[in-house]
């Protein structure tokens, strides 16, 4: 069947346009340019404003057979790690899969596969262990933030931008990625609509609708997101109505009606959607401390307010947090865009919102790009650049054209929600993600520290700052990068 399929699209390519070497003459003075299907195309996903779409700008090139082998996690509820799918399938992230591979083998004459392992350590563990040997058995390998922080940290990963026909400036490339985690102006870690995990990994609050409407008939919170009014202080106060001890025993437990359900990623989440990050990069792209101020200490303080209040909110598990879900025992519940695909299948109705400003001035609403969700490295031991930056741009195209709609066009947007409007709020959630280096490198231990409604920044700032910035500085050297 790959095999019929990979016939037809070879015929269809004779028809539509992509840069190669053998036609770059007659286009090197074009600008824009039009994608194989002539659609306009955004890593936005969903957001097609552009007014051209582009071109997969690589040479024409046979390689022979040649198996690009890549390294990634197996499938979990909240990280599909699948890089490439062997047969059609009536699942619309695998057939696109399949499609994208027969599409990139065809055009290439290589093959597509993919080693998968237990997210974050398991894929780490044989990642460091092929380096570490100088064996180039993984092309490229997609992991954690966390997991992949540390392989960069420890100086395992390539410079991308040394990496041929790679070009970050397309749209099938995640722009807020590529500027928010560029250390010293370089980029060892990129994502985009080569995979999906960034997008599920994209941290949202889930509202009851059964619960909303108990404590309050006129409370429309998708018109206070349009008017840029869903602050912390709208979702705390609705939220504290919502507690209802469920079982009558004057003890909140997980019987009980919560207004949030949450975990420790909130507090993440919580300040970065204030716009605020532990880390942020200067004119040179060096990381430097941005958490020891007046204004995080604020933020904090009423972060710990929320989270402390035990009565109301429920920081507990992940595993409570789909409970409560699934059984209607919370207002808000606040997790990544993945687990509406774990929700669907709900009796009870919700929609999705961005997490709320911090206050209501703010310019936009900042989505927390979660610890799990997946970027792309080029190990060390790469031993054929060029083919490697070829074969991953394609993949990126191609997903641009096949995987990313079929995920957030068929999946998210269609099947996944249960109203207009939460289609709607997904464009918004996307619109901005926030990277934090200090929370995936956890430099100096800051993030695993300020984890805890006891945590006490400023204190904290004073004893750990030295410690980040020397592991800062170690992990720079490590990269061949100076502050």
């Amino acid at each position: 069947m790959k095999k019929f399929l990979a016939a037809l699209l070879a015929a269809l390519m004779m028809c539509v346009p992509f840069v190669c070497a053998a036609c770059q003459d007659t286009q090197d003075d074009q600008t824009e340019t039009t994608d194989q299907s002539g659609d306009t195309a955004s890593d936005d996903t969903g957001d097609e404003t552009a007014e051209e779409a582009e071109l997969l700008e690589i040479p024409d090139v046979d390689y022979d057979g040649y198996t690009f082998q890549i390294l990634t996690n197996s499938d979990i509820s909240y990280s599909y790690g699948s890089m490439d799918f062997d047969e059609p399938s009536e699942d619309a992230r695998e057939q696109a899969l399949y499609e994208r591979s027969v599409a990139i083998e065809e055009l290439l004459n290589i093959t597509v596969e993919m080693t998968q392992d237990d997210l974050g350590s398991g894929v780490y563990e044989l990642y460091k262990t092929d380096v570490d040997a100088g064996l180039d058995t993984y092309a490229i390998a997609l992991n954690t933030m966390a997991y992949s922080a540390t392989a960069v940290g420890a100086g395992l990963c390539y410079n991308i931008d040394e990496i041929p026909y790679i070009d970050l400036t397309k749209s099938w490339w995640n722009s807020d990625c590529t500027e928010q985690l560029a250390l010293g102006g370089n980029h060892y870690m990129i994502s985009g609509d080569i995979a999906l995990s960034d997008k599920e990994c994209i941290w949202a609050v889930y509202f009851m609708k059964d619960v909303l409407e108990a404590i309050s008939n006129d409370v429309d919170i998708y018109q206070m997101v349009r008017d840029g009014t869903w602050t912390w202080d709208e979702m705390y106060t609705l939220a504290k109505a919502a507690v209802f001890d469920n079982n009558a025993n004057g003890v909140r437990d997980e019987a009980d009606r919560y207004g949030i359900t949450t975990h420790s990623e909130n507090y993440a989440a919580s300040w970065q959607a204030a716009g605020l990050k532990l880390i942020t990069l200067d004119s040179e792209g060096i990381p430097q401390i941005s958490w020891g101020t007046e204004q995080f200490y604020e933020v904090f303080e009423d972060i710990k307010t929320i989270m402390g209040d035990t009565d109301t909110v429920s920081p507990s598990s992940a595993t409570f947090i789909k409970t409560s879900v699934l059984q209607c025992q919370t207002l808000f519940a606040t997790e990544v865009v993945a687990h509406m695909n774990t929700y669907r299948d709900s009796e009870y109705d919700f929609g999705i919102v961005p997490y709320p400003k911090y206050s209501a001035d703010q310019e936009r609403y900042y989505s927390y790009v979660a610890v799990s969700s997946c970027v792309v490295v080029v190990p060390l031991t790469t031993s054929n650049e060029e083919r490697t930056g070829i074969i991953t741009e394609a993949l990126a195209y191609f997903g641009q054209e096949y995987l990313t709609p079929a995920y957030y066009d068929t999946q998210l947007q269609s099947r996944f929600t249960r109203d207009e409007e939460s289609a709607e709020m997904l464009d918004i959630i996307f619109e901005y993600r926030s990277y934090d280096l200090g929370v995936f490198f956890d430099w100096g231990s800051a993030y695993t520290s300020l984890k805890s409604s006891t945590a006490n920044p400023s204190s904290l700032y004073a004893s750990l700052s030295k410690s980040i910035n020397k592991a800062i500085e170690k992990s720079l050297d490590k990269l061949g990068i100076y502050s």
